[in-house]
């Protein structure tokens, strides 16, 4: 019986997933065999990385196949253990193309604080992002993250800080959501520099109007601020 997926698209997204891997890995993201990643096949099947093998090590060939509709693999061994918010964010999110879980050490020391980043002090950041929200501790690896997630999730979500946990950022290409996690963790190093100097300017109420106004009219995104 033949594979229900075209091969080549498997081979396709299982490379780009490999060299995503490796620039997490690369960067500090992952250490061990820590984070996983996701890419849409079709409208009810995603690729995700296997459970227990290093980002940065990984192979094309050895990528799991998942279906949407009732969370069966239908192809590869011992997916990733956080399958289940991977899959609850793309059945929330039809627009979502990839799903990346980390545990970058700024965001995820921020998110062991308890406290929700501030928002409105970088620009570039609240264009690419937007409101990030704070994802209750919940323990990995159970269904109850999974509805966490999803609760947590608008419909302009980018990213999101798992609180004791680490990130989940999403994108319409593996490309976009490691940018976002690559901003989410510049914009947490940021933020953690600020504490430290012990004070921060922030967006004025007017500035933050004729931001979301230019990401909204200028780069066509859609922010849960913007009236």
């Amino acid at each position: 019986m033949g594979l229900p997926f075209p091969i080549d698209l498997y081979d396709t997204l299982g490379a780009e997933i490999c060299r995503v891997g490796e620039r997490m890995w690369r960067q500090g993201f992952c250490a061990g065999s820590d984070g996983n990643i996701s890419a849409r096949l079709d409208a009810d099947l995603i690729l995700i990385t296997p459970s227990g093998v290093s980002k940065g090590e990984m192979r094309s060939d050895g990528m799991c196949v998942l279906r949407l509709s009732d969370a069966a693999l239908v192809h590869g061994q011992s997916p990733s253990s956080e399958r289940a918010v991977h899959l609850a964010v793309y059945k929330a999110r039809h627009d979502v193309e990839a799903v990346i879980h980390s545990h970058a050490p700024k965001s995820t020391a921020w998110a062991c604080t308890g406290d929700p980043l501030p928002d409105a002090l970088h620009p570039e950041a609240e264009l690419l992002l937007g409101r990030i929200p704070l994802v209750p501790y919940v323990t990995p690896g159970t269904g109850l993250l999974a509805r966490a997630v999803a609760a947590a999730l608008t419909p302009n979500t980018a990213a999101m800080l798992l609180a004791n946990h680490g990130t989940v950022t999403l994108g319409d290409s593996l490309e976009s959501a490691l940018a976002r996690l690559e901003m989410l963790e510049a914009y947490c190093r940021l933020v953690i520099e600020l504490s430290r100097i012990g004070r921060m300017r922030r967006l004025s109420e007017a500035e933050m109007v004729d931001l979301l106004a230019l990401k909204r009219d200028v780069w066509g995104l859609a922010d849960d601020r913007t009236p």
